[in-house]
């Protein structure tokens, strides 16, 4: 007697005899790592020279001009680098009276490795001084801080490009006015901006880009 097989017995069998039958799957990921080093804008203030004159508001034109007036020696300046910070430069006037006057010559050094470019330069009032303007003039690259007591030109490098290395001086002049209190002490910061020399920025960008201290 012959016996038939359902078709659907035989699709279970041919189902089951392909379990178990496959291949296994040998794979490798090739990874390629890198690594990017970028560089530094930095830069710091490195000294000025400083000295008294008596020609407000032309500087000396020649030894008649150094010093104050009538040879005397009684009004005291001083410029320093801030202690914690060698991006701030502190100047400070004590036993100032009206019509003297102290101009500087302020250095600068870039100690970072990208080429940068003086985006924004600014005076900034301390203490003792009162109903301040900053004005800036197109002519010279100039500020003008006029306050109450005192009047600072500062003539800087705005546009100018400095390599790795390289230094760069900017002129501050300072005269008492007669709105001058006795026994006052006079001051004001200089901060300078910089970035990267491919980097279009206003002032307000770059200082507002820079790191706060």
């Amino acid at each position: 007697m012959r016996h038939v097989v359902p078709t659907s017995v035989v699709i279970l069998l041919v189902a089951l005899g392909t379990v178990g039958v496959g291949y296994g799957l040998w794979a490798k990921t090739l990874t390629i790592e890198g690594q990017v080093h970028t560089g530094s804008v930095d830069a710091r203030w490195t000294g000025r020279v400083c000295s008294e004159f008596n020609s407000w508001p032309d500087l000396p034109k020649d030894d008649e001009d150094d010093g104050e007036a009538e040879g005397k020696d009684v009004g005291e300046w001083s410029v320093t680098i801030d202690p914690d910070d060698d991006q701030i430069l502190h100047f400070t006037l004590v036993n100032g009276y009206p019509s003297y006057a102290v101009d500087c010559q302020v250095h600068f050094k870039v100690e970072g490795t990208i080429p940068v470019v003086v985006r924004g330069t600014s005076i900034i009032p301390g203490n003792g001084l009162t109903h301040c303007t900053l004005d800036d003039l197109d002519s010279g690259n100039k500020k003008i801080l006029r306050c109450d007591q005192l009047t600072v030109i500062f003539t800087d490098n705005l546009g100018s490009q400095l390599h790795p290395g390289e230094e760069a001086a900017s002129s501050v002049t300072v005269h008492v006015e007669q709105a001058a209190e006795q026994e006052a002490r006079y001051e004001f910061d200089i901060g300078v901006c910089l970035a990267q020399w491919n980097e279009e920025a206003t002032a307000a960008e770059c200082f507002a880009a820079a790191p706060s201290h």
